[in-house]
C-alpha cells in the first residue's frame, strides 16, 4: 500500500512539474492547467492562439487571440482565470456578486445582465454574466463555472458589438472545450 501511495505522488508531482503553468496543446485535446487546487483542459478553436506568457503578467491562465493579431491589438479576445474560493467568497454566488459590484464600481451606465447557461465537455452547466461596459463601448460575456475550491472564469471581451457577436460562437466552442480533472488522491 505505501509503495501504491509513494508511486501516486511520484506521478503527481512529476504532473505538477511539467504543467506547472500550462502544458502546450498538441492540437489534439487541448492545453492542461494547473495550480493550487486546480487542473483542467481548453482547446484553443480553430484561427486562435492560446497564450500562457502573457496570461501570467495579467494574472491569468491563459488568453486567446485570433492567429496574425496579438492579445494587445486584437479586438475580440478570451481568457481563462481562475478565482479560489475562501471565506470572502466561498461560493460561486459570492464570486460572481463581487465580479458584478466591481464592475458596476468603474460606470454608472454599464450593465450585466444573465444569459443561458453554457455546457461544458464535462457536462457542468457554466452560469453566463453579459456585461457592457458604457465607458468603453466593451462587451463581455463571462462563464463561472463552479468547482469544489475555485470557480473557473472564461470570458470573452471585445472592444465592437458586431465583433463580439461574431466571436460569440468561437468562444461557445471554448467553454465547450473545457474539462474539469478531479484530484486521484485528497490534496
Amino acid at each position: 500500500m505505501r509503495t501504491l501511495k509513494r508511486i501516486l505522488w511520484i506521478l503527481i508531482l512529476f504532473t505538477i512539474s511539467i504543467t506547472a503553468h500550462a502544458q502546450k496543446s498538441d492540437n489534439t485535446d487541448g492545453t492542461i492547467f494547473v495550480g493550487p487546487q486546480f487542473s483542467f483542459a481548453l482547446k484553443e478553436p480553430a484561427g486562435w492562439i492560446m497564450d500562457t506568457e502573457i496570461a501570467k503578467s495579467q494574472n491569468l491562465q491563459a488568453v486567446l487571440y485570433r492567429k496574425g493579431s496579438s492579445w494587445k491589438n486584437s479586438v475580440a479576445v478570451m481568457y481563462a482565470r481562475v478565482v479560489h474560493k475562501d471565506e470572502t467568497q466561498a461560493t460561486v454566488e459570492k464570486v460572481i456578486s463581487n465580479d458584478i459590484d466591481d464592475f458596476l464600481k468603474l460606470s454608472k451606465d454599464s450593465t450585466v445582465s444573465s444569459s443561458a447557461s453554457l455546457e461544458t465537455r464535462d457536462n457542468k452547466k457554466g452560469i453566463v454574466k453579459i456585461f457592457y461596459d458604457a465607458a468603453n463601448k466593451n462587451y463581455e460575456s463571462v462563464v463561472f463555472i463552479d468547482e469544489p475550491k475555485v470557480v473557473v472564469i472564461l470570458a470573452l471581451s471585445s472592444r465592437n458589438q458586431s465583433e463580439y457577436e461574431k466571436t460569440l460562437p468561437v468562444f461557445k466552442a471554448l467553454v465547450g472545450s473545457y474539462f474539469f480533472f478531479t484530484p486521484l488522491v485528497s490534496p
